[in-house]
């Protein structure tokens, strides 16, 4: 078995503790969408309370167990996978599991982020240590409870046992007394040879949700007073807004106001996801997709040449400094610039035998170079973003893989603090890299707020294809 520190873990345990008031939390009715079969609804009979055990799960009084996904889902099935982790170190029985998808919250998760390969990976340790940590309070609570040593007592689909004494109960039974220990020190996981529910095929939560059309998107949002936004960029990369004429549009069906403004602040440090190709946007705003969409593209706009400019950019604790060329890209100045690069001599890292004597005493060797075009992720879901801010707050809907990278963005540029700006992470339609650049996101933020209305900002499929 393998002893782990819960030191990181323990923070967040008891932040969350502190929030939920001693650990108590009343069930809500939305909760019921999330199962996934009629016989599953009627095994999982909604809890009148909630447990809540850590910031991964909590525990009704009748044994049904939520399980809190932390990483943005767009298809990789984290939304299944992570909870799974959970769920086998905790000795769950899977059939009495919910999944939801948590909120961002930097202060109870450790790595809110989906990319890279990396989610199970990186999780791993945090999700099991979760599971685990919950399962042995509720062995301390049933050891009070039942006086006996908790090492008598062992686990089993959500069943603590005491052999000796022949007593068994419910996870249900102790997760009140449970959510109100402290977390231990360390926790035992368990032998990869012991897993249950890791190695074992389970359904997409979200399977029949998909497949029916649930709503799961930001895009099927809808707010009361809610207006649609679009934005209309630049025709090409090194171009900047010179001139526009609102006039243009604003007489046009279902358009409510047309203006320009800027993405970032002048003296706002970027990192390293801060994408910021078009500094200043046209914003058209209506009462629907249809008439912004016909508005933009009659918006008579001007457009010029790009000018240099630089900045400093935090490359995760490097910072380094960006500097952008005038005029409009060139593909063959790319071109030419890779060319150099990789005309240099590389850095060695490995070598095994001896490849150089192998090309020379080769009958034949082939080198070819291949380039290719501008790429665009394409994924199946459009770029947007629901967005309503106050002025003490600003709540974000938004298919995003790095709502820990564009937190400090939108607050910045809002005049908020970090902890007046709340994300929603909706499941995304495809990502692939393209949603851990959030930029959209300040934007549906900054025409909310000028509107002072929900604002729900969507771009074209052709603005995708040509931005991405």
């Amino acid at each position: 078995m393998t002893l782990l520190k819960t030191k990181v873990g323990r923070r967040s345990f008891l932040k969350t503790s502190a929030a939920a008031g001693g650990g108590l939390m009343i069930s809500f009715s939305w909760l019921a969408s999330c199962t996934s079969s009629t016989s599953k609804a009627e095994v999982l009979a909604m809890p009148e309370e909630w447990f809540e055990l850590n910031a991964y799960l909590k525990i009704g009084e009748n044994g049904v167990t939520t399980i809190f996904c932390p990483n943005p889902e767009f298809g990789q099935n984290v939304m299944t996978s992570m909870p799974m982790i959970v769920a086998e170190e905790l000795d769950m029985d899977w059939k009495n599991v919910v999944v939801e998808m948590a909120e961002f919250n930097a202060a109870l998760y450790d790595r809110q982020f989906t990319g890279g390969s990396q989610g199970i990976r990186r999780g791993w340790n945090p999700l099991r240590m979760a599971g685990a940590t919950a399962r042995h309070m509720l062995k301390e609570a049933a050891a009070a409870k039942w006086n006996v040593p908790a090492s008598e007592i062992t686990t089993q689909s959500a069943k603590l046992m005491h052999k000796p004494s022949g007593k068994e109960a419910g996870y249900g039974e102790f997760a009140m007394a449970a959510s109100q220990l402290t977390p231990p020190e360390e926790v035992t996981l368990k032998d990869v040879k012991d897993f249950q529910i890791i190695g074992n095929s389970k359904k997409n939560v979200d399977g029949k949700k998909i497949v029916t059309g649930a709503k799961m998107y930001s895009l099927d949002i809808q707010q009361e007073g809610m207006l649609t936004a679009m934005v209309a960029h630049p025709p090409a990369f090194g171009l900047q807004l010179k001139d526009f004429n609102p006039e243009s549009i604003r007489s046009m069906p279902g358009i409510v106001e047309v203006f320009s403004f800027k993405t970032y602040t002048e003296d706002y440090g970027r990192n390293f996801f801060d994408t910021n190709t078009f500094p200043e946007l046209v914003a058209i705003v209506g009462k629907s997709t249809w008439e912004v969409m016909n508005a933009k593209k009659a918006l008579q706009v001007e457009w010029e040449k790009f000018s240099k400019q630089s900045f400093t950019m935090d490359a995760f604790g490097q910072k380094t400094e960006v500097s952008v060329p005038p005029g409009l890209e060139s593909s063959q100045d790319h071109l030419s610039s890779m060319r150099r690069e990789a005309a240099k001599p590389g850095i060695l890292l490995r070598k095994d035998g001896d490849p150089d004597k192998v090309f020379r005493e080769a009958a034949k060797v082939i080198e070819k170079t291949y380039s290719a075009p501008f790429l665009a992720h394409n994924p199946m879901e459009p770029i947007n973003c629901v967005a309503e801010v106050t002025p003490d707050k600003a709540v974000i809907y938004a298919p995003t893989q790095a709502p820990g990278f564009i937190e400090g963005a939108i607050a910045n540029r809002l005049g908020l603090t970090l902890d007046q700006v709340e994300i929603a992470m909706t499941r995304m339609g495809g990502g692939f890299g393209r949603r851990a650049y959030c930029h959209y996101m300040v934007e549906a933020a900054v025409i909310s707020q000028r509107m002072s209305k929900p604002v729900k900002l969507v771009y074209t499929r052709e603005d995708d294809m040509t931005f991405g």
